[in-house]
């Protein structure tokens, strides 16, 4: 249900409320009687601003808690001639109503609404004592008006969130089922078909925040595409879970010419040029038909923030589904204008940990290391290179370096492999994985250092 200020009062000096949404509630109550649960858990008929639309949302109870079953507008016609609602206005209301799946957010945004209501009107009392001098008179009317905007506070906070030790033994043993569903394979949460690293989380765990840094060229963005490509796209290269990648970096457009690169196995320098040859054409064609198939979304706004990611992905997990979510890169995503960089970070990565928790899914974001890495003799990262590293330490709880020592050694052994550190996992063992990089095709594959190797890195399509 879209707002329309003219239905609100608009004027800042004006008492707040909000007609098509108190209409919009009542309309849904008799639309879909099922959702009542909903609204009452959240909503007191003294939260509607219109007299008549609280003592109807009133009555509208009763006869809810009396037989859930008999709520129709015929039930209600003696409840609307009490009220003076016509029964033409009730049947307007029940007939816009088209879904009742936001009812939740619509019925927290009018107990919001009704608490910026009494708060205004608690403040506007301590005003009307603005003329007192006395000090124990002006310390009781600060004291009670404190109180008065507690209480009002006190409407605002989600009790939801709150379980008892029952439910919390309840939620943890359906997350222990899942967990023994998938002991087998030895994953307890979504597999990243990246075996190293696998082993060492037991795939990416749900609420989970993960932060990968690494300097320029180490391979930020080709592993996210890889971990992109690995889940979403299921055996048989048929959808797999679903997630989002939220790419403050590059475009989506980038993102998809590297895919089909990894894909198809045509050099990525040949897809940007424009310059594959006749045979690849048939590899080509077949790279975006499986690309099509991915089950994931791509959001290339710049500079979006951690507000708007929150709300999109509650968006993509409602219309789709979500699993996980990869964003590149922490360092690109925005805030309030003039703030402090280590405020920002520090806001931001508390946010994507909330996200997590909230939607209950992996969070994967990459960060850009300082510059300190350069000028060390070894250019192994390590947790300070992590730019306002304290609070990142703190919430994330996996942290993961990429290092690639051919970059910095030309004549390093270990030609053509990225290295991933996992330098802290909260509830699990640390360790280095080591991935082989097709750098022509922005590829990874599991690095097994037998007779598989040259097979899997060979075996593009």
């Amino acid at each position: 249900m879209s707002s329309q200020r003219s239905q609100e009062s608009a004027d800042v000096n004006q008492v707040p409320f909000d007609t098509l949404l108190e209409e919009h509630i009542l309309g849904a109550m008799v639309y879909e009687p099922e959702c009542i649960a909903e609204v009452f858990e959240t909503v007191q008929p003294r939260y509607f601003y219109h007299t008549a639309y609280s003592k109807l949302c009133k009555r509208i109870y009763e006869l809810w808690e009396e037989d859930p079953k008999q709520i129709d507008l015929t039930a209600l016609i003696p409840a609307l001639e009490e009220t003076g609602v016509s029964i033409a206005k009730m049947a307007d209301m029940t007939r816009n109503v088209i879904t009742t799946v936001n009812i939740t957010s619509h019925c927290e945004r009018l107990r919001d609404i009704a608490a910026l209501r009494a708060g205004i009107r608690t403040c506007q009392e301590l005003v009307q004592q603005g003329g007192l001098r006395d000090r124990e008179q002006i310390r009781e009317a600060i004291t009670t008006t404190m109180g008065k905007l507690s209480r009002v506070s006190d409407m605002t906070i989600k009790v939801e969130t709150m379980v008892d030790a029952k439910t919390a033994a309840l939620n943890f043993h359906d997350s222990f089922e899942r967990m023994l569903a998938g002991a087998k394979s030895g994953m307890s949460g979504i597999p990243t078909r990246i075996h190293a690293l696998d082993k060492i989380l037991s795939g990416l765990q749900d609420n989970n925040l993960i932060v990968i840094g690494a300097r320029p060229s180490m391979g930020k963005t080709t592993l996210m595409n890889q971990l992109a490509l690995n889940i979403s796209l299921a055996d048989g290269m048929q959808p797999g879970e679903p997630g989002a990648i939220f790419s403050l970096e590059s475009s989506s457009d980038e993102l998809a010419r590297r895919m089909v690169s990894n894909i198809s196995g045509i050099s990525l320098q040949s897809l940007k040029a424009g310059t594959i040859l006749p045979e690849e054409w048939e590899k080509y064609t077949m790279a975006i038909s499986i690309l099509s198939n991915a089950n994931f979304v791509i959001d290339d706004q710049a500079g979006t923030t951690v507000a708007e990611i929150k709300a999109k992905a509650r968006k993509i997990k409602r219309e789709r589904g979500l699993r996980y979510i990869l964003i590149d890169y922490l360092g690109k995503i925005g805030g309030a204008p003039g703030a402090k960089r280590y405020d920002l970070v520090s806001e931001n990565i508390r946010g994507l940990k909330d996200l997590a928790k909230e939607l209950k899914i992996p969070v994967v974001v990459f960060s850009q290391l300082s510059r300190k890495v350069e000028e060390r003799q070894s250019k192994r990262p390590m947790m300070s290179d992590l730019r306002e590293s304290g609070e990142i330490e703190q919430e994330a709880d996996v942290i993961g370096f990429l290092y690639r020592d051919d970059y910095y050694d030309k004549e390093s052994t270990k030609k053509n492999i990225i290295e991933l550190d996992i330098a802290k996992q909260r509830d699990g063992p640390l360790g280095t994985v080591e991935m082989a990089f097709l750098k022509d095709f922005n590829r990874l594959v599991n690095l097994d250092r037998g007779e598989n190797m040259r097979h899997e890195q060979m075996a593009l399509v």
